[in-house]
C-alpha cells in the first residue's frame, strides 16, 4: 500500500488508494507534483484513475513531471506498464485491461510457458501481455499505444507488424 499519510496530513486529495493528481501529475495543491505508485492517475486514455506500482513508472512519471516543473504543462499519457521474471517465466504487460469486459485472446499455448495475450474492447487492443516470448515487444506496444481495430481470429494468427501497420491506418 502507498504511504499516503504526509500527503493526507498536508490536505491533499486521495482517490484510489494514493494521492489523486490530474493528467499533469499535478496534485490538489498548487505546484506540488506526486509520480509513481503513490500517484492515483487522471489518465488521458483511460476511464477513472491509474495507479501502477512498477519502479519503470516511477521514473517514467518523475522524468515527466521534472519537465512539467521546467515549464511544460503535458498530460503524462504513457500506456502502464510493467514486467517481470520469476525463475524460469518472464512477462511484459502493457495497456489496461479490465478483465470483466474486455475479451481474452490467447495466441500459443500457455501450458507451454510461452504465449501472448490480449484483451480487446469494442474491437480495440487495450492490452497486451507477452510470456516468455521476447520478440514481439515493439509490435505489442504499438497494438496496444494505437488502439488497434483488430479481430481476435486476427490476434491469434496474422502477422503482428502487418496488424500494427493496419492499426495506424484505421486511426486516420
Amino acid at each position: 500500500m502507498p504511504r499516503t499519510e504526509l500527503a493526507e496530513a498536508a490536505g491533499l486529495d486521495l482517490a484510489a488508494g494514493g494521492i489523486a493528481v490530474d493528467a499533469a501529475l499535478r496534485t490538489s495543491a498548487p505546484d506540488v507534483y506526486a509520480a509513481g505508485d503513490v500517484a492515483a492517475h487522471d489518465h488521458p486514455r483511460h476511464e477513472g484513475r491509474v495507479r501502477v506500482e512498477h519502479w519503470s513508472n516511477a521514473k517514467d512519471q518523475g522524468t515527466h513531471v521534472a519537465g512539467n516543473l521546467l515549464g511544460g504543462h503535458d498530460a503524462y499519457g504513457a500506456d502502464p506498464y510493467f514486467f517481470s521474471d520469476q525463475y524460469d517465466l518472464g512477462c511484459e504487460y502493457r495497456g489496461l485491461a479490465d478483465p470483466a469486459h474486455d475479451e481474452l485472446v490467447l495466441r500459443g499455448d500457455p501450458d507451454s510457458r510461452e504465449f501472448l495475450a490480449f484483451w480487446l474492447r469494442d474491437g480495440r487492443v487495450t492490452a497486451a501481455l507477452n510470456v516468455n516470448l521476447w520478440d514481439h515487444g515493439d509490435a505489442l506496444t504499438a497494438l496496444v499505444g494505437t488502439r488497434a481495430r483488430v479481430s481476435a481470429r486476427q490476434l491469434a494468427e496474422a502477422d503482428l507488424n502487418t496488424l500494427t501497420t493496419a492499426g495506424a491506418a484505421d486511426r486516420r
